[in-house]
């Protein structure tokens, strides 16, 4: 995110976009290979990562492990995020839930007009 919000790209190239691609063509055999949309995603997720490390239960502390089980919690406010992660723990059983629990929750809550 700090690349992107400072462009510090633009030392070497002249958008975000062109950085990510010539990264992701660079470093693929790195495991950076990501476009920029991927690159956004993954910048969305830590967001996310960072309201659910912030509020939810020290307790429980069982926070997402990848960008994919997160993505759903996106189409909610950032109050209620945590709120949905903590009823998809409790559908996985407290464990880290799948992408489809915790879509499921998400698609609970929605449901519900939150």
């Amino acid at each position: 995110m700090e690349l992107r919000d400072r462009k510090l790209y633009r030392s070497t190239h002249k958008t975000f976009e062109e950085y990510c691609r010539v990264r992701a063509w660079r470093w693929r055999s790195h495991r950076f290979g990501h476009n920029r949309r991927q690159s956004y995603l993954l910048m969305d997720a830590a967001v996310i990562f960072d309201n659910l490390e912030q509020k939810c239960d020290r307790s429980d502390h069982i926070l997402p492990t990848n960008e994919w089980q997160v993505r759903p919690l996106s189409k909610l406010e950032p109050d209620i995020q945590p709120e949905a992660w903590k009823q998809a723990v409790e559908s996985a059983n407290g464990k880290v839930p799948s992408h489809r629990i915790v879509k499921d929750a998400v698609q609970r809550i929605l449901a519900c007009g939150a």
